[in-house]
């Protein structure tokens, strides 16, 4: 009787210790042994059985042998990245936390499987530790903490092309002279211009007229100085440089503004001469003043001059070429004139015509040398076969010229 005793106490306990040993590995129910009552039924609510279970949650970490996931593990909590899952028959973990019938101490058991045909929802917060990636899966029924899986992560290194684009070049230029005559050059210097990427290998200067309208260009390859004659009606200078690889670009500081003066003015004078010997005239010219530069031009005029007093002298057609060089407002004048008298009876000096040399000087009282203006002028001339006694036969008187 004792011997069978024992034999069926030894068989039973061997069937208890397998049964055991089965249920250790195969979860079949979800909440017999639940971490948290009751189940949980939103984010908040493991928020919250994480925030009031901490330290119970850590000794569980450290029951499963890594206790540096519990403040990862936290903070993902924390921080809401948490997803939902059904894990259906077969699902394994390598460990679970649990309290036995929901109190007492944390209990730990591992190497897992999931043996119910019907899947169990849960929670899960994933963390990255040390290059690995572990998933943590909570079952909602019961607030378990299990480790569903690990796995390494592999950085993936994204070869990205870097397009640089081309930069434009930076335009400066300067213009001399900013005031000339038409139809002369004028130099373009854009030799300060920059490129940030590049050289700048070429410019384009282009004559604008006053509403923005090009007049004439030019291309200077290979340089960053050239030249650019200024036709009439040109009121500004636009240069535009262009880099290596073909990018233009221009600037506030590539457009200056220019002056294109006239060479050409009309002229008309208006004065009285007078002779010693006596003799007295009026005298008008018109013609017109070709300017080589600034200072000097040339002067054609003609005109009449009628004798109105004087027992010498007679009427006479004028006709003079002078040289002139101007000074600011001060002009010099030297040239020839042809005196045609209009009474040459051959009888008398004084009635003769002659050609006379011609020397003057004058002040610009009104306006400017490119526009309207109002000088007053002297001038003495002398036929050149009466220059041994210029007193006698001379004339001398002055008048004001006008130029438009």
């Amino acid at each position: 009787m004792n011997k069978r005793f024992v034999t069926v106490l030894a068989i039973g306990s061997i069937m208890a210790s397998a049964s055991m040993a089965y249920s250790a590995s195969t979860l079949m129910q979800i909440g017999r042994s639940p971490f948290h009552r009751p189940p949980l039924a939103s984010t908040q609510d493991l928020a919250s059985m994480a925030q009031a279970q901490s330290a119970d949650m850590q000794e569980g970490f450290e029951k499963a042998g890594c206790p540096e996931l519990f403040t990862p593990f936290m903070e993902q909590i924390a921080a809401g990245n948490i997803e939902s899952k059904d894990y259906p028959e077969g699902s394994q973990f390598e460990w679970m936390f649990f309290k036995r019938k929901g109190t007492g101490e944390v209990r730990l058991s591992r190497d897992l499987t999931w043996g119910n045909e019907v899947p169990f929802p849960a929670y899960t917060v994933k963390v990255m530790q040390d290059n690995m990636l572990y998933t943590f899966a909570v079952p909602l029924g019961c607030g378990n903490v299990a480790l569903a899986d690990t796995e390494p992560v592999v950085e993936v290194v994204e070869v990205v092309e870097v397009i640089v684009e081309n930069q434009p070049p930076v335009c400066r230029a300067t213009v001399s002279p900013v005031k000339a005559f038409s139809g002369s050059s004028v130099a373009v210097d854009a030799s300060g211009s920059t490129d940030p990427d590049g050289q700048v290998t070429s410019m384009k200067m282009v004559v604008l007229d006053e509403n923005g309208q090009p007049l004439s260009e030019q291309m200077v390859d290979g340089a960053l100085v050239g030249s650019i004659m200024l036709p009439a009606g040109a009121k500004s200078i636009q240069t535009t440089v262009i880099d290596d690889s073909g990018l233009a670009a221009t600037s506030p500081e590539c457009m200056a503004p220019v002056t294109v003066m006239k060479r050409t003015n009309f002229l008309a004078d208006v004065g009285a001469y007078h002779m010693f010997d006596p003799g007295n005239w009026v005298f008008g010219r018109v013609g017109l003043e070709y300017r080589f530069d600034e200072n000097w031009s040339v002067l054609g005029l003609a005109g009449y001059a009628q004798h109105v007093q004087g027992s010498d002298g007679a009427s006479a057609v004028l006709v003079d070429v002078l040289g002139q060089y101007r000074i600011d407002r001060l002009f010099f004048n030297l040239g020839v004139g042809g005196w045609l008298s209009t009474d040459d009876d051959g009888d008398g000096d004084y009635d003769d015509t002659d050609a006379d040399l011609i020397v003057g000087m004058g002040y610009r009282i009104y306006g400017e040398p490119d526009a309207f203006n109002a000088s007053l002028f002297v001038e003495a001339r002398s036929a050149f076969d009466e220059l041994g006694s210029p007193v006698d036969s001379g004339r001398v008187g002055g008048g004001v010229r006008f130029s438009f």
